[in-house]
């Protein structure tokens, strides 16, 4: 007996969302993977990649990675100030269709450019500071090349200049992640403790909520202690992309000190219609401290030799 038609309609229906499933399911955690292994290294300055990908002297490197580290040590004068290239294939398996895809760079000095599958999508001036590209519309399911340009030279526009007194190391010198998180996500949190005393403290935190309009948003504020039982804890309604949350009065917090560095632990949730969307965590700790007459230096109240 042959299968009927409908059979057919049914088989093909069932492949074609299996399919669409697997390239492009909704994220439900942040996912960051460090990325540092099995690079590729290419020591020439031009600054067109048909050129650079032509050429056969690329080195298998690892990051972190940089084209001076001998050049201190060695005994030929100077140390080498230009242009080299990096490549990596990053194998993606979802592309996560509620989701921003990332490349976070710890550091590279001190000029760099990023291309995906041969698109510039971003770059950075300054070796000290970390940045993020976003490769969301550069990106396709299965292999994605990297190229990264790098350039450590003179450049009188760019701090530190020519003229330092320090060696001025060329390369991706930090750690590479590739991360992905919700459109809707938190971001830019940065905490602080404007009041801290043996009675009580205060937990003050400032952070950004991204792709708010039209959307009814919540946030979950939580503070635990090291024995994870709630300490503080708010919900917010979110109007804007800033939001401010305000511990006001924490008794009696064990504070942080060089003996016993208790942290507590900020969790923040996104919330729509019941469902989270995103989380943050952070340590917080609590102390103060001050520098009282001829310099001695006291935390929380007691005197602490330096």
């Amino acid at each position: 007996m042959k299968p009927s038609l409908s059979i057919y309609k049914l088989l093909f229906v069932f492949l074609l969302i299996t399919c669409c499933k697997e390239k492009s399911s909704l994220l439900k955690n942040r996912i960051k993977l460090n990325i540092n292994k099995n690079w590729f290294y290419l020591e020439n300055n031009t600054n067109k990649i048909d050129e650079a990908l032509k050429l056969q002297q690329w080195d298998q490197v690892n990051l972190p990675h940089t084209w001076n580290a001998l050049d201190a040590t060695d005994l030929v004068p100077g140390y080498r100030r230009n242009a080299s290239w990096y490549k990596k294939v990053l194998n993606i398996q979802d592309l996560h269709s509620n989701a921003i895809h990332e490349l976070y760079f710890e550091g590279s000095n001190i000029e760099t450019d990023v291309y995906i599958n041969g698109t510039r999508v971003g770059g950075h001036i300054g070796g000290y500071i970390g940045f993020t590209v976003d490769i969301t519309n550069a990106i396709e399911l299965g292999d994605n090349e990297i190229l990264v340009r790098v350039s450590n030279s003179y450049n009188p526009e760019v701090i530190p200049s020519q003229k330092s007194d320090f060696f001025i190391f060329g390369g991706i010198t930090r750690d590479v992640w590739y991360q992905v998180k919700p459109k809707k996500h938190l971001y830019n949190l940065k905490i602080n403790t404007p009041h801290v005393s043996n009675a009580s403290a205060q937990v003050l935190a400032t952070l950004n909520v991204n792709d708010v309009k039209g959307s009814h948003l919540k946030i979950k504020a939580s503070l635990y202690n090291k024995e994870h039982e709630i300490v503080a804890s708010s919900i917010l309604d979110v109007e804007s992309n800033s939001i401010t949350i305000d511990f006001k009065n924490i008794e009696k917090p064990i504070l942080w000190d060089v003996n016993n560095p208790y942290l507590y632990t900020l969790d923040l949730q996104l919330i729509e219609e019941e469902k989270v969307l995103d989380v943050l965590v952070n340590t917080v700790g609590f102390r103060w401290f001050e520098f009282k007459d001829y310099g001695a230096f006291y935390l929380n109240g007691k005197r602490v030799l330096l």
